[in-house]
């Protein structure tokens, strides 16, 4: 039944996060935050309302909650949540405004929302899910990919001496 809530209490904010994301895909592509870290984000957190949740939780925390008893860490994101929120009101308005005028170019004032925005929100989006769950560190990705690397390379080694071992034992 909670999970029935939580998908109705999202579903708003991911629609409205989607259709925001398309207009930044078409109006700023080459002014996009990067958002490489999500791939350290662990499987069960990345999934299609996580946008929803991000905006209500920065909700929550502008409004003076505390995430999932993690008073520190709520605490030092509240200034970005409370920043998050008041960006996403600008883009909202940026882009009423917007509709009320030609729908077929961008003003600047608007460009400017949308970069704001979405900067603020890869920022969120990094500390928030690092404050739920474990996310590896740039240094222990790199040091997971070192070792599949090494793992790959041993194989394909091992892997030419069994197929010489076997060409030697079967004849040519």
């Amino acid at each position: 039944m909670m999970n029935r809530f939580r998908k109705w209490l999202y579903k708003p904010k991911d629609n409205v996060l989607n259709i925001i994301n398309q207009i930044m895909d078409e109006c700023i592509p080459q002014d996009r935050a990067p958002r490489d870290f999500c791939v350290k984000f662990p499987e069960e957190i990345r999934h299609d309302n996580l946008a929803g949740q991000l905006w209500f939780g920065a909700e929550c925390l502008a409004a003076g909650s505390i995430i999932m008893n993690r008073e520190l860490e709520s605490m030092a994101m509240r200034p970005l949540a409370k920043e998050l929120t008041r960006s996403l009101e600008d883009v909202r308005g940026a882009l009423r405004d917007q509709a009320l005028r030609d729908l077929n170019t961008y003003t600047e004032k608007m460009r400017e929302a949308l970069r704001h925005f979405d900067v603020l929100f890869a920022e969120f989006e990094l500390s928030y899910v690092s404050a739920m769950v474990p996310v590896k560190s740039p240094r222990e990705y790199y040091v997971q990919q070192e070792v599949i690397v090494l793992f790959c390379e041993t194989v394909e080694r091992n892997g030419k001496g069994v197929l010489k071992f076997m060409w030697n034992c079967n004849g040519p």
